[in-house]
């Protein structure tokens, strides 16, 4: 689990959002909507460091498959506002599950990379977590393992700790358990895998470093990830990837910077997603111009959804006090997302900030019209302070 040295607040307790632990349970949190008072504001509390990455059961799929999303989270019980999500997809459809912690994707009937975004805000902090996943076309065959697996009786349960016949057979129980999100049996299959020298061995590294990754004990999945890069795993861009997003939720910003610009030298697919995220860590330290110069290659690749980069770089300018570059981003982010409540609730307080108080309004309105709960509980603040003598 990731390091906690930061949640000592006696108001928070840990709670997986993970579908392989019951969404149901968690989201009865979620859902209770405590009355407004007079200037609710949010618990001290980092989103950023306490969203874990977007988490796929299945990224490899066939058109018209379905699959679960979810993301790890940390929710403070007896907050005054709650945690909003808000998912979205470049293809296919979230058939189940929408203003949760997971959801049902449907993938599209046409094969490609298509990408599950989600939004999550608390009080006035967003955070932004996506997946890519692969959709292929219909399978007309399926070509049989080339490795012996024991036969089950079909009148007995399948004990979970048979012995395989070898590593290439208990890397196959290990993606199969992987589907099914038996994460602990996955775990000990890609271990048994690896000491028993499946070939190449690089993928048992990294698919185990991944469920770590998922599973949010960060440290051994840096060392997992580590050592697929040593033994160049293919494409040795993903690896690299996947440990700066580990170092950058474990805080590790200056690692995270150099792996994310490693997967860019390696040329990794798709590249406005890590030109994104390292921007969002630039901006997270402080460097601006370097955060804005990334989400500008974003926006240049063709990030999608491109709303993202279009905020994140407005809000970079915001930190800068560039206020009109701030204010043409935000209209950009709402040209391309005329339901963004978000884009109207940060360019309503940066018309505030420079005193164009009847525009700040009108944005500020606007969200009492498309914004969540939440959302609109926010613009519902800034008016009343704008009216207050």
């Amino acid at each position: 689990m990731a390091d906690q040295n930061k949640r000592s607040f006696w108001q928070i307790m840990l709670i997986l959002a993970l579908a392989l632990l019951g969404c149901n349970s968690v989201q009865s949190y979620l859902d209770t909507y405590i009355a407004a008072q007079p200037t609710p504001t949010a618990t001290p509390f980092s989103v950023e460091e306490n969203v874990s990455e977007l988490f796929v059961s299945n990224a490899q799929m066939t058109v018209g498959d379905t699959t679960d999303a979810q993301v790890g989270v940390v929710q403070i019980v007896g907050a005054e506002i709650s945690i909003q999500y808000r998912w979205t997809t470049s293809g296919g459809e979230i058939t189940q599950g929408q203003g949760t912690c997971c959801i049902t994707y449907q993938a599209p009937n046409a094969p490609g990379s298509y990408q599950i975004a989600l939004t999550v805000t608390y009080g006035d902090q967003i955070v932004q977590r996506a997946a890519v996943v692969q959709v292929e076309g219909p399978v007309v065959t399926v070509e049989p393992t080339p490795t012996s697996t024991p036969v089950v009786p079909t009148v007995t349960p399948d004990p979970t700790d048979v012995p395989l016949a070898d590593a290439a057979a208990y890397f196959a129980r290990a993606e199969d358990r992987y589907t099914r999100r038996e994460m602990e049996g996955t775990l000990a299959d890609y271990t048994k895998a690896i000491e028993l020298g499946y070939e190449p061995l690089a993928n048992a590294y990294y698919n185990r470093g991944y469920i770590y990754y998922t599973q949010q004990d960060y440290a051994a999945a840096i060392d997992d990830f580590t050592k697929s890069i040593e033994l160049n795993y293919d494409p040795l861009g993903l690896p690299y990837y996947n440990r700066a997003n580990t170092y950058y939720y474990t805080g590790k910003n200056e690692e995270a910077i150099a792996d994310y610009t490693r997967a860019i030298e390696l040329e990794y697919d798709p590249l406005a997603y890590i030109y994104n995220s390292r921007g969002l860590t630039y901006r997270k330290i402080g460097e601006y111009d370097l955060a804005i110069a990334d989400y500008t290659k974003a926006i240049e690749l063709g990030h999608s959804p491109l709303s993202w980069p279009y905020y994140n770089r407005a809000n970079a300018f915001a930190d800068k006090e560039v206020y009109d570059q701030a204010i043409a981003d935000y209209t950009e982010a709402i040209n391309i997302d005329p339901a963004n409540a978000d884009a109207y609730l940060d360019r309503g307080r940066t018309y505030k900030t420079i005193g164009e108080i009847s525009l700040a309004k009108l944005d500020f309105n606007e969200v009492l019209i498309l914004g969540d709960d939440l959302q609109k509980k926010a613009a519902q603040t800034e008016i009343d302070e704008l009216a207050a003598p």
